[in-house]
């Protein structure tokens, strides 16, 4: 369908984020608008940066940040789901964005392993989006229904060994985990990070980010 930054592929099963951009045209706009304001003062000190949309979903952030800025913001999206993850790389296709690299990945603390993960019935009402791949501290997505499961691959953030100016990160519980494994990045480069925190381990985070 057309959204308020170009086509997107959505599912129509989708109650949250799919419902919002079909109603609304798009999701988390004011989430959005506030990263654009930071990527606008980070490019006031760089001619170009990396981003990382790390629960890349279909693609939201990535389409909206990659059309915006074009080849002045590296962005690498990270999906877990394999069949979310199709979506967003032809999104990024149906758009021309050469900016933006799609890695089909769950996000954590440990490289080179796979996790069993569970799979929605993409062809019934869930809320995608809000797939816990592990039991998260704080589950808010118990009525997800659950139709299979299948191995994906685990990175760190730090496997990618490069600067990175901007985390953007909501993958319903695994926070600590993802940035456990971006310690040299966090040293290293000191990234904005905006994070998603309802489900993970807030004191770690609040903890890690301290150190």
């Amino acid at each position: 369908i057309n959204s308020d930054y170009g086509p997107i592929i959505i599912n129509i099963n989708d109650i949250c984020i799919g419902k919002f951009i079909s109603h609304l045209g798009y999701w988390a706009k004011d989430d959005i608008e506030l990263i654009k304001q930071l990527i606008d003062f980070l490019l006031t000190k760089k001619d170009s940066i990396t981003f990382y949309d790390v629960g890349s979903n279909v693609g939201t952030h990535a389409l909206a940040i990659g059309k915006t800025y074009g080849n002045k913001v590296k962005v690498r999206a990270f999906e877990a789901q394999r069949q979310v993850f199709n979506m967003l790389c032809g999104t990024v296709a149906l758009n021309g964005l050469n900016n933006i690299f799609c890695h089909n990945l769950a996000i954590s603390d440990g490289s080179f392993s796979k996790i069993k993960i569970p799979l929605p019935n993409y062809f019934e009402a869930n809320n995608f989006g809000g797939l816990e791949l592990i039991p998260p501290l704080r589950s808010d997505n118990q009525k997800m229904l659950i139709d299979n499961s299948e191995d994906v691959n685990t990175a760190t953030l730090d496997d990618f060994n490069e600067t990175v100016d901007f985390i953007k990160i909501d993958i319903e519980g695994m926070e600590d985990k993802a940035f456990s494994g971006a310690k040299y990045i966090l040293n290293t480069h000191r990234p904005i990070c905006f994070v998603e925190i309802e489900k993970t381990n807030v004191e770690y985070l609040i903890d890690l980010f301290k150190g």
